[in-house]
């Protein structure tokens, strides 16, 4: 009997282990300000924005790449005007960011939370299937139904802006664009309007 109820323990033990493993592993989504996107072969993209208005409107942003490792936390590299190394988890509720000099991302100093030098939580508010980001490079961007530029539709994404790629198909691909509250568009786009989320050179 003891040896039965060792076996039982031990089993639920394993299976706790193995829960709270898939439960802490980077996916892509949205966690509050951040978008991050996780491909299949564990590179990392994202992208943080917040903004504070008072009597002038502040706003934070910057981008970050990184790849999936065995440790806990998976090293980052992130940039606004200059290259700041960090760290980024998935937690119970979300995933947590470290940039130990994150606050000196250019606009970031009165916005982002002191709490990014040792651990900012952000706590997931969309969940994605993206498997990377990348930011649109021309003036505007129109959106279509399907992979053809007769379904365009009057939906456009302009420069700057930075979406989640779900799909590449014979020079399209499959975007999903967040706006500033929350509300999402899916649509295609040429491939040759994207560009990749890159660090400046060193």
């Amino acid at each position: 009997m003891t040896n039965k109820m060792t076996r039982i323990v031990c089993g639920l033990s394993l299976l706790t282990a193995a829960f709270s493993s898939y439960a802490m592993t980077l996916h892509s989504g949205v966690y509050d300000g951040l978008l991050l996107a996780v491909s299949p072969t564990g590179n990392i993209t994202g992208y943080y924005s917040e903004s504070a208005e008072d009597s002038v409107k502040r706003t934070c942003t910057f981008f970050l790449t990184g790849h999936v490792s065995a440790q806990q936390q998976d090293t980052i590299t992130s940039w606004s005007s200059s290259v700041r190394p960090g760290h980024i988890a998935a937690n119970s509720t979300g995933v947590t960011l470290t940039i130990p000099d994150g606050q000196n991302h250019a606009g970031c100093m009165s916005v982002l939370m002191p709490e990014i030098a040792t651990g900012l939580e952000l706590e997931t508010t969309q969940q994605t299937h993206w498997q990377t980001l990348m930011q649109v490079s021309s003036p505007r961007a129109y959106l279509s139904t399907t992979p053809d530029v007769a379904t365009r539709r009057k939906a456009w994404i302009v420069k700057g802006d930075v979406v989640g790629v779900i799909q590449k198909q014979a020079g399209w691909t499959k975007v999903e664009f967040v706006n500033g509250s929350g509300k999402t568009t899916l649509g295609w786009v040429s491939s040759a309007e994207l560009q990749p989320l890159k660090p400046p050179a060193s």
